[in-house]
């Protein structure tokens, strides 16, 4: 039996309409989240900026968050200012990336449960290419012919695939066994 799960947190993916937080290091310690705001905002789509203060005395550590609504205008301000712009009253050029977790959490990945052992790469691609395409498949094996664990993990395009495979499959499909 083929069982699918989430493999990340529940409002992962990466398409529109979700919103992608960065990280922002290098930030003179003088800056606004106003300022940071209007200077973001150049170059992507930015809802919110958030300056990382010092919990005792409320001053700027020279970095902050960056929200904004999808990966595309993510990876814009990403693109246009990590390494490539210094602030005044900054000793390095910015430094732009995505917040801890946030690559994982975009990804459209599940863990695939209960395999027989003797699965092939082409048998889990062909049943779970029915609802989408699939960017990577990796099925644990102790051997070349044989699965380790009888599990897989497999990353969609898009976050409505792999919520259509999970859908369709997690807990009702049933893989027969091949025995060669």
């Amino acid at each position: 039996m083929a069982e699918a799960e989430k493999g990340s947190d529940s409002s992962g993916g990466g398409g529109e309409g979700e919103s992608v937080k960065l990280f922002v290091g290098q930030v003179p310690k003088h800056m606004t989240e106003a300022q940071l705001l209007a200077m973001f905002k150049e170059v992507a789509i930015v809802d919110e900026v958030n300056i990382i203060k010092d919990k005792a005395t409320k001053a700027s550590r020279g970095c902050c968050f960056l929200i904004c609504p999808s990966r595309e205008e993510a990876d814009k301000a990403v693109s246009a200012c990590h390494n490539k712009r210094t602030l005044a009253g900054a000793s390095s050029p910015l430094q732009v990336k995505y917040a801890d977790g946030e690559l994982e959490r975009l990804e459209h990945k599940l863990f695939v449960g209960m395999l027989p052992k003797n699965v092939s790469d082409a048998e889990v691609s062909a049943l779970f290419s029915q609802y989408g395409n699939i960017n990577d498949l990796q099925i644990l094996r102790g051997s070349p012919r044989t699965s380790k664990a009888g599990c897989a993990f497999l990353k969609y395009e898009t976050k409505e695939q792999a919520l259509a495979a999970l859908e369709a499959l997690n807990g009702k499909y049933k893989m027969e066994v091949n025995f060669i």
